[in-house]
């Protein structure tokens, strides 16, 4: 009987960690994925479009808004937020390092890293896989001029809805079948 009881207790330990959804928001600078288009433009006047052919051709908007030392980033599809991102110029190395750690403190286990280069930039990519609902990657790129000189860095944080951007591969796949001649 204790063995039974003891088997129940842990699947139903198991099951929470497994089932239990993110305590974590899930959105972007306070706003909930699926927030509307028109509810952000209401809440950031000074937000201004920056959405390109491309982006439109996939339904979806890219708003920019300039803060103190950075820009933000909002992509909406179908007027529903599912992507946002923290764009740093230039930070310091103190700058960089405290972020990285925030994310940590934020998020927990680092649940991917790469690194490479080509033959502008070098890059660094962290990924925490947060919920269904949200992914969250710190991506650090170091610019090379002509010369072979580090130019600019860039240091971008990213918070997406996971499910949301598969809606917009498949969206997309649509369109172009749509186009195929065979």
């Amino acid at each position: 009987m204790k063995k039974f009881i003891f088997c129940i207790f842990l699947l139903s330990v198991l099951s929470e960690i497994c089932f239990s959804q993110s305590k974590k928001f899930e959105g972007y600078d306070n706003m909930a994925w699926g927030t509307t288009l028109e509810e952000f433009k209401n809440k950031n006047p000074s937000a201004y479009d920056q959405t390109s052919e491309d982006n439109r051709t996939r339904n979806e908007k890219i708003f920019h808004k300039d803060g103190n030392s950075v820009t933000r980033v909002y992509r909406f599809f179908n007027n529903k937020l599912c992507w946002g991102r923290t764009v740093y110029m230039n930070p310091s190395e103190a700058t960089f390092m405290a972020v990285l750690e925030k994310l940590k403190d934020e998020y927990g286990t680092l649940y991917d890293l790469n690194e490479g280069n080509n033959k502008d930039c070098d890059y660094y990519d962290w990924t925490w896989y947060v919920s269904s609902n949200l992914t969250v990657m710190l991506e650090a790129k170091e610019m090379y001029n002509s010369y072979g000189r580090i130019s600019s860095t860039l240091l971008f944080i990213t918070y997406q809805n996971d499910k949301t951007m598969f809606e917009i591969e498949d969206y997309e796949k649509q369109q172009r079948m749509k186009n195929l001649e065979l």
